[in-house]
């Protein structure tokens, strides 16, 4: 079957992924098999520590080694990802790759860079444990500092009973007096601003209202309980990664940067990634499989060795 082709974008497109929950539980590793699994995963990985990982990480200057063991180790830690990695690996290998691509490593600990296993429906009506990555507030903060021109960034929540005004204009300025005597719970939750500091000494901000933020939330394909949640969502992280990304498109960024970004704008939306038939990365957005300008993550595999070698080295590591 011949895929149609966007004569504007020249980019091929798919019949998007539907994002339905399963109606039924995906299936579940049994201990003896997890022993297998985990193994297979580690073969897998160390392929791409020796031939892959080490020219997408050297300019972001993180250890291929460090960044395997990191990934592997998480991996291990949820039944899920390792269902994920049985039943969807490319969804995998392509989140993991991603995150290297833009120098972050996914972990829990870390807090920079998340796998999220979802049992989503698949394009051929089958429903399968599958990775998306998903930037966090840390991982955002870290992207935004690497431009150079950005010193310092800040984040803020303001609730029902604190003194807040934004000032805009030729000085614009925000003035915010918390009060402390008032409840700070989510349903007193009134903004979220985000503050950049430049390497000039000029501040940036940006601010966004309840209403806005619940937009975002709400627009999201894949629900996320962090949200004005006083247990899950304490720091209100999900909340001011909202009002930082808004911020975001005010600031100068680098390559990896402004590629960060948008990928998790599109995760979001309910895009997943992927690797295509010659094993590089593509986003299926519904409605096109963008390029992303990921470098051939392939590229060192397939300059230094034959053409069979070369196919077999391709299907091993996928």
């Amino acid at each position: 079957m011949v895929r149609p082709v966007c004569k504007k974008h020249n980019y091929k497109t798919v019949k998007p992924y539907k994002m339905a929950k399963s109606t039924t539980a995906p299936a579940i590793i049994e201990p003896k098999q997890s022993t297998n699994v985990v193994q297979t995963l580690k073969s897998k990985f160390t392929l791409y520590e020796q031939q892959v990982l080490p020219q997408l990480l050297t300019v972001h200057g993180i250890s291929p080694s460090q960044f395997t063991q990191i990934v592997i180790s998480e991996i291990k830690k949820s039944d899920k990802l390792l269902q994920a990695f049985v039943e969807n690996p490319a969804s995998m290998f392509a989140s993991v790759l991603a995150g290297a691509e833009i120098g972050l490593i996914p972990s829990d600990t870390i807090g920079e860079f998340y796998l999220i296993p979802r049992n989503l429906k698949q394009s051929d009506g089958s429903y399968k444990m599958t990775v998306t990555p998903q930037i966090g507030y840390k991982g955002l903060v870290s992207i935004l500092l690497r431009s150079g021109d950005v010193s310092r960034v800040h984040t803020e929540v303001v609730y029902e009973g604190d003194t807040f005004e934004p000032i805009y204009g030729l000085e614009p300025n925000i003035i915010h007096k918390p009060n402390f005597d008032t409840p700070r719970t989510a349903d007193k939750i009134r903004y979220a601003y985000a503050v950049a500091k430049m390497k000039n000494g000029e501040y940036q901000f940006a601010v966004m209202t309840r209403a806005e933020i619940e937009t975002i939330k709400n627009l999201s394909k894949f629900p996320n309980d962090l949200y004005f949640n006083d247990k899950m969502g304490v720091n209100r992280w999900m909340e001011r990664k909202c009002a930082l990304i808004q911020l975001s498109k005010m600031l100068p960024k680098d390559y990896y940067s402004k590629k960060a970004i948008s990928m998790d704008n599109m995760v979001e939306g309910g895009a997943m990634l992927t690797l295509d038939e010659n094993n590089q990365i593509k986003i299926v957005e519904g409605s096109a499989i963008k390029p992303t300008r990921y470098r051939n993550i392939y590229g060192t595999l397939n300059s230094s060795t034959k053409e069979n070698s070369e196919a077999e080295t391709t299907e091993e590591l996928v």
